[in-house]
């Protein structure tokens, strides 16, 4: 078992080299802001979902998400579809070009950083390719922690 400094150590490059790697891959975002992009992708991946869903699935607060969905209905990328249970309640879903715009960011990011994996090493190509379950593992942890 590694020390407490040696996790904390490895805990603080992780998060470093985490945020870079999504800093250097948000400039192929299909013109849109990282927050409306976010929550477009997270449209994608749960399927229509009340504003404050979509807020807590982004971590921020409802009036923030309110403002990034009013931007993005005028945008023609979610429809807004009213909740027949609730009167005061709507659905949010995307729009085919709405769909559209997150497989086109998805497929900018993946090309740019494939081009990059294709510069390293074979063996530096491996490790990123091993350390993957771990990662995987790691942000399942993360999602299930309060």
């Amino acid at each position: 078992m590694k020390s407490d400094d040696q996790l904390l150590g490895l805990a603080t490059d992780l998060r470093v080299t985490m945020s870079r790697l999504g800093r250097r891959t948000r400039a192929a975002n299909g013109g849109l802001t990282p927050s409306q992009l976010s929550a477009l992708t997270t449209l994608e991946e749960f399927g229509e979902l009340r504003l404050h869903e979509l807020a807590a699935r982004e971590g921020v607060a409802a009036p923030t998400t309110s403002r990034a969905v009013d931007e993005l209905v005028r945008q023609g990328l979610v429809n807004r579809r009213a909740d027949p249970a609730d009167a005061r309640s709507a659905f949010l879903c995307l729009t085919g070009h709405g769909r559209n715009v997150v497989r086109q960011a998805a497929d900018e990011r993946t090309l740019l950083i494939a081009a990059h994996l294709r510069d390293l090493d074979p063996a530096q190509v491996e490790a990123v390719r091993a350390a993957l379950p771990a990662l995987r593992s790691l942000i399942d942890a993360i999602a299930g922690s309060p």
